[in-house]
């Protein structure tokens, strides 16, 4: 008799650890993350025009040119509207 007495609250008491520890897994951050965590980040990568293809020096490029905008602020100006 007495181990049905313990598992009648060892269950419950299980539940409620495994409750416990599975909500702290869940915690969601309401504060935006920082607006030049992108540039914390991200660095300009280095190419060797003779070795590399020219697809990957052009993506590189582009990559490089994204990360000169947003983290110099030197983004080129947007050609006017030819309508």
């Amino acid at each position: 008799m007495k181990s049905a007495a313990r598992s009648n609250w060892a269950l419950p008491l299980l539940l409620l650890l495994i409750l416990f520890v599975t909500s702290a897994c869940a915690l969601v951050s309401t504060t935006p993350p920082p607006v030049n965590s992108y540039c914390a980040v991200a660095k300009p990568i280095r190419y060797n025009s003779k070795l590399d293809s020219p697809k990957t020096v052009a993506a590189v490029e582009a990559h490089n040119s994204i990360w000169v905008c947003l983290c110099q602020s030197d983004c080129p100006a947007t050609a006017p509207s030819t309508k």
